[in-house]
């Protein structure tokens, strides 16, 4: 016979593990970043399309593409890292006229 108990506490399992899950996924370092980076170039320079990243992890891409797009947005998370962005956009200076201009 099951108990209600016994679902509720297998239910609850089951959503905390999967939010346990959601949770590892943490922001890197850039320590971290310039690792992963160096593995992607060393795998671009080597022509091979099989990245083994230095937390142990063996990533195989399916194509030159795919690794170069992958390269990309680590770039482009180191850039975002440091404060600095992708946008091309700057800022307007105005002066009133009553200025030392």
């Amino acid at each position: 016979m099951i108990r209600i108990r016994d679902l509720y506490s297998a239910r609850f399992q089951r959503h905390a593990a999967s939010v346990w899950r959601r949770d590892v996924d943490m922001a890197l370092t850039l320590q971290q970043l310039q690792a992963n980076l160096d593995s992607i170039n060393q795998a671009i320079g080597d022509k091979v399309s099989r990245v083994r990243y230095p937390d142990g992890r063996d990533v195989t891409y399916r194509s030159m593409d795919e690794l170069l797009k992958a390269k990309g947005d680590i770039e482009n998370q180191i850039r975002t890292y440091g404060g600095a962005s992708d946008s091309k956009s700057t800022l307007a200076q105005h002066r009133r006229g009553d200025g030392p201009w």
